[in-house]
């Protein structure tokens, strides 16, 4: 009976180490297939198999009107099997030499153990025509996506550029990387009978299409800013140059111009600084074009009346320890003859007004000291001390637009409230993204904030017509048969070496609207350090100029105004003192029935910009010009040589650039 007892014990016994080495397996297969599938399948696809990524085509980039900025075309790229070629040694030399490689590290990837390897990316057609033609075994050609700028410098800093592996690198290209970039075309490789490494398909990318992004921004706009930005560098010998041009409606960019700029299709070979996007990664001192903000401010608050006067001290006035001064000394002024005359003991007196507290609430209004979060990498906040440091000698400064620093898109931006009828509205580049499965995302407008009354910018409008006046500051600013509001701006830069300011770097800005009386775009210019002259009434303002006349024409916008032409008035003073209430000199009258009816100096060239090819002939024709006219391209002129106010001289020819959808000339 015991024995049979010992006997069950160990039937038992059995049994329980049976169930559990059962249960044991069971949970090991549940753990091998279910828990660590993933992983193990990559540690045996990393023994027997192994993939090769070819980048999809990135999504393209296009302006407001579908104009492509970006796009992808395909490139032959040479690769090889190490698996299949006999002779590594004279393959590499043929290879080597067609491909003007280095023929020992030619020869070290082609004996390699290797299942693949790139050789040559994106080659010349002709580079792989004569791989085709050598016909040397293990060595093939793939088609993958290279991108391609249209455009060259257009809109270069905007656009960025992306490299070979499909990765966006600056611009928009990188800070939407991931949605232009689409999914990769991926290639498995497998081992044959023999044990050499072969590829399980084409290598010719079938990925899904990135997608594509339209920008808010005109490429005709962009292409005139450019040009009337590389033109002033050239003629001030100026460091560089910003501008910004906002649709008053929407606030969206139609413009970001940088110059000097650089081609993407060559990037590898441009100097990084070139690169940069300086509307938003740049700040300097917006100098005087502080001012109408801070006396829209002032006005809107009721700290100051419309027609208040103030005593500007003759030229020098002392807060504290420090003097401040005027470069032209006055006595009473009104708010008018402040802006008119950029009095920064004025502007100082208004901010006093103003205080600290509210002064503060405006910069945070209108956006200074904070990111807009325009869709580009490395916008900045500008520079801007904590409120609660700041002494009545920073009220002042501030005031006239020294020690706090903005970016060009910050001002274009803060200006936009006094066009758009006091609201500000953060500034958007990208209008929409259209992925490869039909679904569109429309970025939202950003919400709109009150910073001015209404009544405050009726008030304040025609202060800045005034500017633009021939009394004014900025009277290079006008545009014929536009009435302009905007402000000049002037400051010394900071010196980052000895401290405190140089005595001869400047940077040079104008901001403003037109037209004044029903505002369509909101443009902003600056210069900097312009060595022949330094002013922003003479540097940035011309700029500003040309760049609102191509805008104007562009935009269908008919002239309302009589105005002269962008030169200084003989016998007048820019900047005389006017203690008159609001007034817009006689450079603005009523009524412009057509476009032929513009002042030209008899026996010069007038400017043909943003005029259509038809507009640009009967033009021509009317004014009975003896040059002889000559169109390149189609669209609306964005360049003529010779400029306007040259002489128009029969032995020379009239060479009117056009741009349209795709051109570039």
């Amino acid at each position: 009976m015991a024995e049979r007892r010992a006997f069950q014990s160990r039937v038992r016994i059995v049994f329980v180490v049976m169930v559990a080495a059962l249960v044991g397996v069971a949970a090991r297969a549940f753990q091998l297939q279910v828990s660590q599938h993933e992983s193990l399948a990559k540690l045996s696809r990393g023994q027997y198999l192994s993939d090769v990524k070819v980048p999809a085509a990135r999504g393209v980039i296009s302006d407001r009107e579908g104009r492509q900025l970006a796009i992808s075309v395909d490139a032959p790229s040479v690769f090889a099997n190490p698996g299949d070629i006999k002779d590594p040694r004279g393959t590499a030399r043929k290879v080597a030499q067609i491909l003007k490689l280095d023929l020992d590290a030619t020869y070290q990837k082609l004996a390699s153990e290797r299942y693949f390897v790139w050789l040559s990316r994106q080659v010349s057609p002709e580079v792989a025509k004569a791989i085709e033609t050598a016909k040397l075994p293990g060595i093939g050609i793939a088609k993958e996506p290279r991108r391609f700028y249209p455009n060259t410098t257009i809109a270069a800093n905007i656009i960025g550029f992306a490299g070979i592996e499909s990765k966006g690198l600056e611009g928009v290209e990188r800070q939407l990387d991931e949605a232009l970039a689409g999914e990769p075309h991926v290639v498995a490789a497998v081992r044959d009978a023999r044990g050499r490494s072969v590829l399980e398909g084409s290598l010719d990318s079938e990925a899904s299409h990135g997608a594509d992004v339209k920008l808010s921004i005109d490429l005709t706009l962009q292409h005139a800013a450019q040009d009337a930005l590389a033109q002033a560098l050239k003629e001030y010998d100026a460091q560089s140059g910003t501008a910004v041009v906002l649709d008053v409606a929407t606030a969206e960019v139609l413009a970001l111009a940088t110059e000097p700029t650089f081609n993407p299709n060559a990037a590898q070979t441009t100097p990084k600084a070139r690169m940069k996007n300086r509307p938003v990664t740049d700040v300097f001192e917006p100098g005087s074009a502080m001012k109408p903000l801070v006396i829209a401010a002032a006005l809107d608050a009721g700290a100051v009346g419309k027609n208040d006067p103030f005593f500007c001290e003759n030229g020098e006035m002392k807060i504290g320890s420090h003097t401040i001064h005027d470069i032209h000394p006055a006595g009473w002024m009104s708010l008018t003859g402040i802006l008119q005359r950029s009095s920064n003991i004025g502007a100082a007196k208004v901010g006093e007004k103003l205080g600290r507290e509210r002064l503060g609430e405006l910069f945070k209004g209108v956006g200074f000291g904070a990111r807009s979060g325009i869709e580009l990498p490395g916008e900045l906040p500008g520079l801007m001390r904590p409120s609660n440091t700041w002494g009545p000698i920073h009220v002042a400064t501030m005031s006239y637009g020294h020690g706090i620093a903005v970016t060009t898109l910050q001002l274009a931006a803060a200006y936009r409230a006094l066009a758009a009828d006091g609201m500000y509205r953060a500034p958007r580049l990208v209008r929409e993204v259209r992925y490869a499965d039909g679904r569109v995302m429309k970025l939202a407008a950003p919400p709109e904030r009150r910073v001015f009354k209404s009544s405050t910018v009726r008030l304040v409008t025609p202060m800045l017509e005034a500017v633009v006046s021939d009394e004014g500051t900025g009277y290079l600013a006008r545009v014929p048969g536009y009435r302009v509001a905007g402000k000049t701006g002037t400051s010394t830069k900071i010196d980052t070496v000895a401290g405190g300011y140089t005595n001869d770097r400047y940077a040079a800005s104008f901001a403003g609207f037109l037209p004044a009386e029903a505002p369509r775009v909101v443009i902003a210019v600056a210069i900097d350090e312009p060595m022949k002259l330094h002013h922003g009434g003479d540097t940035a303002a011309p700029v500003f100029a040309r760049i609102g006349e191509v805008a104007m024409r562009a935009m269908g916008v008919v002239p309302s105004a009589v105005v002269a032409l962008d030169k200084k008035p003989e016998g007048k003073a820019a900047t005389a003192e006017s203690t008159d209430a609001p007034k817009v000199a006689a450079a603005i009258a009523p009524q412009m029935p057509d476009l032929a009816d513009r002042a030209v100096e008899k026996g010069t060239v007038p400017s043909f910009i943003g005029l259509t090819a038809r507009e640009a002939m009967d033009r021509y024709s009317e004014l009975q010009l003896h040059a002889e006219l000559q169109l390149e391209g189609s669209g609306r002129v964005v360049r003529q040589s010779p400029a306007a106010g040259s002489q128009d001289d029969p032995n020379r020819r009239l060479h009117l650039v056009l741009t349209s959808q795709g051109e570039q000339p």
